[in-house]
């Protein structure tokens, strides 16, 4: 097993996407990233933001995100390299507070927003307003909604800093008439019906009209959208069920068989290295283990407690005739999940890149913007 490909990835790419009336962003502020598809291409960084104080050490790194909040002078590594600060032991950031549900006034999710948006406008010259097109687990919908509009449309004025470039300053302030926010998995549902020139594919409605269930498998919630005879019969969101709850339990695992006390948001540089270093105090002494075997384990007994709760809460999968598999998690256990419904020969498992083939990371975020895109065309 390769654990990188378990690690919160950060990486920017440039991509011509079809223009709509408005200035589309596709917005999927995650517990583990944040993926944003707009009209210049896409891009991910890890959700975490680390406040610097004076006196601490900062030489420019090509993956360093930096934003500074002009009114209260303060300054914050956001993504990869603030992530890889984290200390195992480090208690400033509980675990509780950054994959809390109810984060939405937290100083980081307003940070993570200006962040996606800054960088998608970065280089918007034009006068169209601002479209946000987002996206909440399927069953936080009608309660969460409104928090999460009114934390993207906050006002603030900042500045951001990416790699050796130069400060650029931002006040932002977005329409609320101008954010959308829909189930996360049927952001997925609609990148496999939409192609990249922002129309949809010749079997879209063959796929709607024959039962589909999209199961969106993130790092903090296994969300269910499913569709029969074009009518919603399944909205529903499982907790801890995900990369968060693979993570915990291979942390439990390296205390057990290492000695060794990682928290989970401090894992990603072990998930980089593939190593755990152990330390015997009393000769002095460190030593490399592996993490594979520990992570392997971890994610296969998650993988079987969530496969199972997904049996009951979609009926055994009766009826349906697609299954979506989407969400970082579910690109990890993507064959597991063929696998295990290999007999069942009436049901066809998609990945939801298979539209475009670009890492199902990105599928709500594609969705969301291209969703937005048909009814916004110019």
């Amino acid at each position: 097993m390769n654990t990188r490909n378990f690690r919160t990835r950060q990486e920017f790419k440039v991509a011509q996407n079809p223009k709509g009336k408005d200035y589309i962003i596709g917005l999927d502020v995650g517990y583990s990233a944040t993926k944003v598809f707009y009209e210049n291409g896409f891009f991910v960084f890890p959700s975490y933001a680390k406040r610097l104080y004076n006196g601490m050490l900062s030489l420019d790194n090509e993956k360093d995100i930096l934003y500074k909040d002009i009114e209260k002078n303060e300054t914050y590594m956001v993504g990869y390299v603030a992530q890889d600060m984290i200390e195992a032991t480090d208690t400033n950031d509980t675990d509780n507070e950054l994959f809390a549900r109810k984060r939405y006034n937290t100083k980081a999710f307003k940070i993570f927003c200006d962040v996606a948006i800054a960088i998608s406008i970065w280089k918007k010259t034009d006068n169209r307003k601002v479209f946000i097109e987002t996206g909440l687990p399927t069953s936080y919908v009608d309660g969460d909604q409104e928090a999460l509009r009114k934390a993207i449309c906050k006002p603030s004025h900042f500045a951001i800093k990416i790699g050796n470039g130069k400060w650029k300053e931002f006040n932002l302030e977005i329409d609320k008439n101008y954010v959308h926010v829909m189930p996360q998995p049927a952001g997925s549902l609609y990148s496999i019906l939409i192609r990249n020139d922002g129309n949809y594919v010749q079997n879209a409605k063959d796929i709607l009209n024959s039962n589909v269930l999209v199961m969106d498998i993130g790092f903090g919630t296994f969300d269910f959208y499913g569709i029969k005879n074009r009518e919603t019969v399944c909205k529903e969101s499982i907790n801890d069920i995900g990369m968060r709850e693979v993570l915990a339990h291979t942390s439990k695992k390296i205390l057990e068989e290492y000695n060794e006390d990682i928290r989970i948001s401090a894992l990603q540089q072990n998930l980089e290295t593939g190593k755990v270093i152990c330390l015997n105090e009393d000769e002095m002494k460190d030593e490399e283990k592996s993490l594979a075997p520990l992570l392997e384990a971890a994610n296969k007994e998650v993988f079987e407690k969530a496969i199972n709760k997904a049996k009951s809460v979609a009926d055994a999968f009766r009826g349906y005739r697609y299954i979506v598999v989407a969400g970082g998690t579910g690109n990890a256990w993507y064959d597991l999940i063929k696998e295990w419904l290999s007999n069942r020969r009436t049901i066809k498992v998609m990945p939801s890149n298979f539209n475009d083939q670009l890492p199902f990371i990105y599928s709500n975020a594609r969705g969301y913007y291209l969703f937005r895109y048909t009814l916004n065309k110019k």
